[in-house]
C-alpha cells in the first residue's frame, strides 16, 4: 500500500513539474491610430513656448533638445514652411513687433539650425524695416486762388495768390496775418491753421 502510495506521487509529480509548458504569447493586433497633424495654431503655441524658454536664457542645448523631442510630430521642413507664413504675416501688419522681433533674432543666435537661421532673418527684417507712413490726401480744390486786397493797388484792383504763396506771406507778415484772422473770423494765428481755415470757408461757401 505504501510503495503503490509512492508509485503514485511520483506520478503526480513528474505530471506537475516534469514537464515545462510553453505559453506562446497571444497574438493582439493592434490598430495603429494616426496622429493627427500639427495645425498652424498648435505650431504657433508651440513656437512660442520655445521663444518663451530662448528669452529666459536656457540656451542652445535646450532649445536644440526642444526641437528634438517634436521631431516625430513637426518635421523641419513643417516648421520652415510655418515660419515662411508667419513672416508674411508679421511684416504685413502695420504696427511694429520688435518684442517678437529681437526673440526671433535672439534665437537664430543660438545657432541651432534651419529653423534659428530662417527665425533670425524674420527678426531682422522686422527690426529694420521702414514703418510705412499713412498718406494723408487733400480733398479740396486744387490751386483755388484767393483774392487779396493789396493795399498799393487802387479799390478795384486786386492781386491773385496761390495757397501756398499766401503762407508765405502770412508766414512772414505780422499785420497781413492779423488783418484776415480780423476780416474772416479765425480764432487762430498759425498761418498753416489759417490757410485750413480759409479752405474751409471756401468749400461751405
Amino acid at each position: 500500500m505504501l510503495k503503490r502510495l509512492i508509485q503514485w506521487f511520483k506520478r503526480f509529480w513528474r505530471g506537475l513539474f516534469g514537464s515545462k509548458q510553453t505559453h506562446k504569447p497571444v497574438k493582439q493586433d493592434v490598430e495603429a491610430t494616426a496622429v493627427p497633424p500639427l495645425s498652424d495654431t498648435d505650431l504657433e503655441f508651440l513656437f512660442t513656448e520655445l521663444l518663451a524658454g530662448v528669452y529666459q536664457a536656457k540656451g542652445q542645448a535646450w532649445a536644440q533638445n526642444w526641437l528634438h523631442k517634436l521631431e516625430h510630430r513637426v518635421s523641419t521642413q513643417r516648421w520652415l514652411e510655418w515660419l515662411n507664413k508667419l513672416e508674411e504675416k508679421v511684416l504685413a501688419a502695420s504696427l511694429p513687433n520688435n518684442e517678437l522681433a529681437s526673440r526671433l533674432v535672439q534665437l537664430g543666435e543660438l545657432g541651432i539650425g534651419e529653423v534659428g537661421d530662417t527665425a533670425y532673418k524674420i527678426g531682422m527684417k522686422l527690426l529694420t524695416r521702414t514703418p510705412v507712413e499713412p498718406i494723408w490726401e487733400y480733398t479740396g480744390p486744387d490751386e483755388t486762388k484767393p483774392v487779396i486786397a493789396n493795399e498799393n493797388f487802387a479799390d478795384e484792383e486786386y492781386e491773385t495768390v496761390t495757397w501756398d504763396e499766401l503762407l508765405i506771406m502770412l508766414q512772414e507778415n505780422e499785420e497781413l496775418r492779423q488783418q484776415i484772422i480780423h476780416d474772416f473770423g479765425i480764432e487762430v494765428d498759425d498761418p498753416q491753421a489759417i490757410i485750413q481755415a480759409l479752405i474751409n470757408k471756401a468749400q461751405s461757401g
